[in-house]
């Protein structure tokens, strides 16, 4: 055999190559024989015939990886037209530099460890932009020296079992993102990619009809230009609307050559000249109910028509998006039910705490004022009996319809359950002055004549409103306090309207006057506890509380901590409220002890101006040497903030603690941005996570990754996690799932006074209760 060289005949390299590899085609030629006619031996020229047939690459390549010997389908492959074009060439000059580059230095590692690579896939990218996928295995050739002096290689294309795999692998991928519920728009992004993968030179598109059915929309297009989807999102459905709009008003596929030509894109053909794409096949997608949900499309900047191989990727994909768009379309049925009423189609109370919510931290941002507008319709039930369910049912969505129409949806309604209905409104509606008129006119519309068939009647109604910030500090408190305005209009003989007032006396503006009526409160005792149980999830046995203070003020009554703890913290009267705080505690912990009750740890909060007090230390001490408390069940609660501010203070007065033997938790935990490195260095006991982070559980999934992260890294501190504010059952069963150890909130028990927390802490030597039941 004649092996083809570079030109230059002074390659030693070469030469010595050629000479390595032509001394062992003649030693086969030797023993070789076919017949025993000299016709059939092995002749260089018939052998190189017999390579040039086989559809694999074969090659040679001296140490620099430039081509000394190579088959013909190798020339093809890189757009030349005989083998002897490649010789002294590499793969950078016959390759994209990407694919080039994977070559050859994959070579020279072969060279350099005198190791073959055997069977192993390499992806090309060829000249032309084509995509495949080879089997290849790699030689080294060396001397009779045994020096490293070429490579000989065979590579074998198996791009179609390559794509075979990488579409099933697509596929799988889109029914996995569709069973997980990814997003809609992410699913189909898959799905596009995952056919674009099968072809080269096409692009793919999926567009939905939409809720009208007369336009699409451009959802998704990864490899189309921004500009080209944009021009198209809301394109009417009719003919000639291009391939697309066609298709679903024709009900069937859609094949276009040339865009430039078809008549079928005349109307927008002008728009889509720039992006030089140049044949577009679309195929429309259906629903169970036969109606059109939209189309897949393919696009390429030649003129031809797809084969048959492409076209039934189309109606795969198509098949595919039907599947992800019904699933989707039942899903936000599904969450639509779940927060709407089904009747009136207003949200339900399940979204109504959230919607309160977020406008109330709306209110705080910017000041806008924001208000709670009750409706309770007067004697409903007299309609019910009278007209039957039915015609309640209507009179239900008549109502609806008429407060949707005052508000002219610039508020927010809700459906508050049973003859009961709720508006959200702000700005200058949300004022005092102009919440008169508004309730007027609401209830104006509500009682004016309903007709239903023959039926001719009025209903009246009771409205209540109260405003925030004015007549409330929380977004419950306004419901509340709207609620109680309504019932108040009812209780003054129904179809009236009521604004909230306060009931009780103003609380007094004067700090200076308050701060002596609380010093004088401090030492004639008008200050008192109530505790808080804190459950064990596992047990369902209570084994602690937090100690929490109240203010029983001689002329404003019972007062909340919010309304005073500011004030002493600013005067510093904390100091010996605290100390008060922590003594009685300690008293009211032994006592429950000397009564026979089981030992629990009673929490007691600190807060930042009693932290940076001297005495502090001192004070605990004292409070357990005066009632013989135990130290370990006295637990010190300090905010996270508060020890991230003061860290290096705060781990030397916690080591005090921890040696004089008080638990330590820290409180708020999730809201005061600490380290990992900060919190690990704190001698803590306890974690607490906040309340914000518990009471959007049942319908927030960033609030239950980040219960379920504090939870774990509590665990891995060895820290027991208590979660505060639990008020649902489902909050419960899902920190359970999550391992939480304690937890305390409403569900489980409001704080009490002690003689109640006593007897409840008695219950716990019996069986487990309901909640754990």
């Amino acid at each position: 055999m004649v092996l083809q060289t570079s030109q230059d005949e002074g390659d030693a390299e070469n030469s010595e190559i050629v000479s390595s590899l032509a001394s062992e085609l003649d030693r086969l030629n030797h023993i070789t024989k076919l017949s025993r006619s000299d016709e059939l031996r092995l002749s260089g020229d018939w052998l190189h015939t017999l390579l040039n047939e086989v559809s694999d690459y074969l090659y040679v390549k001296d140490r620099s990886s430039r081509f000394v010997m190579a088959n013909l389908q190798v020339a093809l492959d890189v757009g030349l037209d005989d083998a002897s074009q490649l010789i002294g060439k590499t793969d950078l000059e016959l390759h994209p530099e990407e694919t080039g580059s994977k070559f050859h230095a994959i070579e020279q590692e072969i060279m350099a460890s005198n190791i073959p690579r055997i069977d192993f896939e390499e992806p090309s990218i060829l000249a032309n932009g084509k995509r495949k996928w080879f089997s290849s295995s790699k030689y080294p050739v060396t001397n009779s020296k045994g020096e490293v002096v070429g490579i000989v290689g065979l590579s074998r294309d198996i791009t179609e079992r390559k794509r075979a795999l990488l579409l099933q692998q697509g596929q799988n991928k889109v029914l996995q993102e569709i069973a997980a519920g990814r997003p809609l728009n992410e699913v189909l992004t898959t799905l596009v990619l995952t056919i674009e993968d099968q072809l080269d030179g096409v692009m793919g598109s999926i567009m939905l009809v939409d809720d009208t059915g007369e336009h699409l929309l451009a959802t998704v297009g990864p490899n189309l230009p921004q500009d080209y989807l944009d021009i198209t999102d809301g394109i009417p459905v009719s003919p000639k609307m291009g391939s697309c709009g066609t298709a679903v008003f024709r009900r069937e596929s859609v094949i276009v050559e040339d865009i430039q030509k078809d008549r079928l894109w005349e109307d927008v053909r002008d728009l889509v000249a720039p992006f030089e794409l140049r044949s577009c096949w679309s195929v429309p997608f259906f629903g169970k109910d036969s109606k059109v949900l939209g189309t897949f499309g393919l696009y390429t900047k030649s003129t031809r028509s797809p084969t048959d191989h492409e076209l039934k990727l189309a109606l795969e994909a198509a098949r595919l998006a039907s599947v992800a768009v019904e699933r989707d379309r039942a899903e936000r049925k599904i969450r639509y039910l779940a927060n709407h009423d089904v009747l009136t189609g207003l949200p339900n109370r399940q979204e109504f705490k959230t919607k309160l919510e977020e406008k109330v931290s709306e209110s705080d941002r910017t000041g806008v004022p924001v208000a709670v507008v009750f409706v309770d319709l007067d004697n409903f039930k007299f309609v019910n009996d009278s007209f039957g369910h039915a015609i309640g049912d209507q009179v239900l969505m008549i109502v609806a319809e008429r407060i949707m129409a005052v508000h002219d949806g610039a508020h927010q309604a809700i459906r508050f359950g049973g003859d009961e209905f709720v508006l959200i409104v702000d700005r200058d509606t949300a004022e005092k002055a102009a919440l008169n008129e508004f309730m007027a006119r609401l209830r104006d519309e509500i009682t004016k004549t309903i007709q239903i068939d023959d039926l001719s009647f009025h209903v009246t109604c009771s409205i209540g409103a109260a405003c925030y910030p004015q007549d409330a500090d929380s977004a419950a408190q306004l419901l509340r306090n709207a609620d109680k305005a309504m019932f108040e209009a009812k209780s003054a003989g129904r179809d009236s309207f009521k604004v909230y007032e306060q009931t009780r006396p103003e609380r007094s503006v004067n700090k200076l006057t308050l701060l002596e009526e609380m010093r004088t409160g401090i030492e004639n005792g008008e200050f008192f506890l109530e505790y808080q149980p804190q459950y064990n999830l596992v047990s369902g046995r209570i084994v602690g509380a937090e100690a929490l203070v109240r203010w029983q003020h001689p002329a404003l009554g019972r007062m909340m901590p919010g309304e005073f703890i500011t004030l002493a913290e600013e005067s510093g009267l904390i100091v010996p409220l605290g100390r008060w705080v922590t003594r009685e505690a300690c008293r009211q912990n032994k006592e429950w002890q000397e009564s026979g009750l089981m030992p629990i740890t009673v929490g007691v909060n600190v807060s930042a101006r009693q932290f940076r007090d001297d005495g502090l230390i001192s004070d605990v001490r004292d409070a357990l040497e005066e009632t013989g408390l135990a130290a370990t069940y006295l637990e010190l609660e300090l905010t996270e903030s508060l020890l991230i501010k003061n860290a290096d203070q705060a781990v030397g007065l916690m080591d005090d603690f921890r040696r004089l033997g008080v638990k330590l938790a820290i409180d708020d935990f999730g809201t005061g941005y600490s380290s990992l490195a900060a919190l690990k260095s704190f001698p803590l006991t306890r974690l607490k996570i906040d309340r914000s982070f518990i009471s959007d559980l049942d319908f927030d999934e960033s609030d239950r990754c980040i219960a379920k992260a504090i939870i774990s890294l509590g665990r891995e501190l060895g820290l027991c996690v208590v979660a505060e504010g639990v008020e649902t059952a489902k909050q419960q069963a899902f920190l359970a799932s999550c391992r939480c150890e304690v937890v305390q909130g409403y569900h489980f028990g409001r704080p009490m006074a002690a003689r109640k927390f006593g007897k409840l802490l008695a219950m716990t030597l019996t069986p487990l209760d309901a909640h754990f039941g």
